[in-house]
C-alpha cells in the first residue's frame, strides 16, 4: 500500500506527473481514485488537511471541531435565517465528521433527473449496479438494537402510537460499532467507516499517491485544455502534479468556489448557482424518565413516511458538551434543564429544499447564501410540529422548538396553536449538512455545467465528481448518492480515455 504523503514534511517544490489528478478525498474524490486506480491508471489525490486516525479522536467535541472541520466548523450560509452549514477538512473528507446514515436516492428523484435533465443511465436499474457496489464496500447495514440507544426507542413509542412506521437507519458501519454517539467527532473505534477506511485504503492498494496539506490553487492548462493542477503545501512550496485528466472532488462550496476564483466552466453562468442543503432542525424534549441519549448511535432511528412531503425525520443526539449548548434558555431555567440532562430527548429532520442559495467569491474564499423559501418554511413548520408530536405522545413533559416565539410546547393545544402560527424565516434556528447542486449535470451546456457523466462542458480534460453536480435536492441524506455518482463518473473516464 502507498503510503500518504504529509504535504507539511516536504521542504522543496515537488512536480508528479499521473494519468489522473483528483482534487478532494471524500465521498466522491475517494471512489473516483480507488476505481481509477484499481482499473490501472496511475493516480494522484490531494487532500488540503491532514491525516488523522483514531488514535487522535478523543470524544471531546471542543477539541475535535478545530481539529476535524474546516474554519474550525463556522460555516455558514449568509441570509435568513442564518443557517450553520459545518464542512470536514481532513482525509476523507467530511465522511469523516458525519453521522454516517446511508440511503439510496429516491426513486422519485432518479425519474425526474432523467426527466427534467435529460440524464441517461440514471433509472432505478442503471443505478442499481453502483448503490450495492458502494453499500459493499462501505458495510451498509440497519443499526443493532444493542446499539441503538433510548433516544431513538423513545421516538420510536411516539412514532408507533401515532402509526407512522419507521425504523433503524442503515449505516456504513462494521459490527464494532459500540454506540458512543460521537461519529460526527471522529470515530473512535474505527467502527464508522469513513472514506479513509474504505475506498482510499483501496485506492492505496492499487498505487495511487496521496497528498494531504496540498491546497490546489488553480487548473493547468495547455492549448485550452485541463492538463493538471498547481497546489501549495504548509511551508509555500509548489506541487504541480500534470496529467490528462483533472477530476475536481472539492465539494458543493468549494469545487465552485475553486472554478469561479479562476473564471472557467461557467459558459452557462450556473457555477455557484442552485443550492440546496437539506435544511434541518433538531428537537429537545424533556421526559420524567431516564434517557441518556449520549448512549447510543446518534442517528439510528427514521421515520420515512413523509418523504413525499418532502419531509425526512432522523434521530441526533450527542454528548453532553454538544447537545448542552444548544438547548434554549438562559439562566436559571438553563441551569435546571442542564441539572435534568439525562432525562432529556433529541431528534431531528430535514427538508427537500429547493434551489434557494449560491456560492460566491468574496476575498479568495467562498461566500455562501442562501434564503428559506415561504413554501420550505412551511415544510420546516410542519416537520417541527410532526417531531413535537411524536415526542409528546411518548410521553414528554415538554418539548423545545428551535423557533423564537415558541420556547416550549406542553400540550396538545400549545402544539395546534403552533402549527396555525405564520411563521417568519427570521424565527427559525435552523442546521444544514448536506449542500448540493452548484454545478449541477445535465444534457444541455445552457442549464448545466458539467455533461451527465461529470465532464465539464467547457474545459477538455476537466471532469467534477462531487456533491455539487447533484441536480436536485433529494430529501435523504447524500453520500450513497456522491459515492455511485462519482463511480459512475470514473467508469466514464475510463471509457472516454482508454489505454
Amino acid at each position: 500500500m502507498t503510503p500518504v504523503i504529509d504535504g507539511g514534511l516536504i521542504q522543496e517544490d515537488r512536480t508528479e506527473t499521473a494519468d489522473v489528478v483528483v482534487v478532494g478525498s471524500g465521498a466522491g474524490g475517494a471512489v473516483v481514485a480507488s476505481e481509477l486506480a484499481e482499473a490501472g491508471r496511475e493516480v494522484v489525490l490531494l487532500e488540503e488537511g491532514r491525516e488523522f486516525t483514531r488514535k487522535d479522536f478523543n470524544r471531546r467535541p471542543v477539541d475535535m471541531v478545530p481539529l476535524l472541520y474546516r474554519d474550525a466548523g463556522l460555516t455558514s450560509t449568509i441570509g435568513i435565517p442564518a443557517i450553520p452549514l459545518p464542512l470536514g477538512k481532513t482525509l476523507g473528507g467530511t465522511t469523516t465528521i458525519n453521522s454516517g446514515t446511508c440511503l439510496r436516492t429516491p426513486d422519485r428523484v432518479l425519474e425526474g433527473w432523467a426527466r427534467d435533465f435529460g440524464l441517461p443511465d440514471v433509472s432505478v436499474e442503471a443505478m442499481r449496479p453502483y448503490f450495492e457496489k458502494v453499500e459493499k464496500v462501505q458495510n451498509v447495514q440497519p443499526v443493532k438494537e444493542a446499539v441503538l440507544g433510548k433516544n431513538a426507542l423513545v421516538f420510536k413509542r411516539g412514532a408507533d402510537k401515532l402509526g407512522w412506521g419507521g425504523g433503524p437507519l442503515t449505516r456504513n458501519v462494521s459490527d464494532d460499532c459500540r454506540g458512543c454517539a460521537v461519529c460526527c467527532f471522529g470515530c473512535p473505534s474505527d467502527a464508522k467507516l469513513a472514506m479513509n477506511l474504505t475506498f482510499l485504503p483501496r485506492a492505496r492498494a492499487a498505487g495511487a499517491r496521496i497528498w494531504t496539506q496540498a491546497r490546489a490553487t488553480a487548473v493547468r492548462f495547455e492549448e485550452g485544455r485541463a492538463v493538471g493542477i498547481d497546489a501549495r503545501l504548509p511551508d509555500g512550496h509548489a506541487l504541480t502534479v500534470k496529467a490528462p485528466v483533472v477530476v475536481l472532488s472539492c465539494g458543493t462550496i468549494h469545487t465552485p468556489a475553486f472554478l469561479l476564483s479562476q473564471a472557467i466552466g461557467n459558459s452557462s453562468g450556473l457555477v455557484g448557482r442552485g443550492l440546496t442543503i437539506h435544511p434541518a432542525t433538531r428537537i429537545a424534549s424533556q421526559f420524567d424518565e431516564v434517557i441518556e441519549g449520549w448512549h447510543g448511535v446518534p442517528q439510528g432511528y427514521g421515520v420515512h413516511r413523509f418523504q413525499e412531503e418532502g419531509i425526512q425525520l432522523e434521530g441526533i443526539q450527542g454528548p453532553p458538551g454538544l447537545i448542552a449548548p444548544t438547548l434554549p434558555f438562559v439562566g436559571r431555567a438553563f441551569q435546571e434543564l442542564i441539572r435534568d440532562l439525562r432525562k432529556v430527548a433529541v431528534f431531528g429532520g430535514m427538508i427537500k429544499d429547493g434551489p434557494n442559495g449560491r456560492v460566491r467569491v468574496w476575498r479568495g474564499r467562498p461566500l455562501v447564501t442562501y434564503w428559506l423559501s415561504r413554501e420550505d418554511r412551511a415544510k420546516a413548520q410542519r416537520m417541527m410540529g410532526l417531531i413535537a408530536e411524536a415526542l409528546l405522545e411518548a410521553g414528554a413533559k415538554r418539548v423545545l422548538l428551535p423557533v423564537m416565539g415558541f420556547p416550549e410546547i406542553r400540550d396538545r393545544d400549545e402544539l395546534e396553536r403552533f402549527r396555525a402560527k405564520r411563521l417568519k424565516a427570521s424565527q427559525f434556528e435552523m442546521m444544514a449538512f448536506h449542500p448540493l447542486g452548484t454545478c449541477r449535470m445535465g444534457t444541455d451546456p445552457t442549464k448545466s455545467v458539467v455533461g451527465p457523466y461529470g465532464q465539464s462542458h467547457d474545459v477538455p480534460g476537466l471532469w467534477i465528481a462531487d456533491g455539487s453536480v447533484v441536480p436536485t435536492s433529494l430529501g435523504v441524506n447524500p453520500q450513497i448518492t456522491i459515492m455511485s455518482l462519482a463511480m459512475r463518473t470514473a467508469g466514464a473516464i475510463l471509457a472516454t480515455t482508454g489505454k
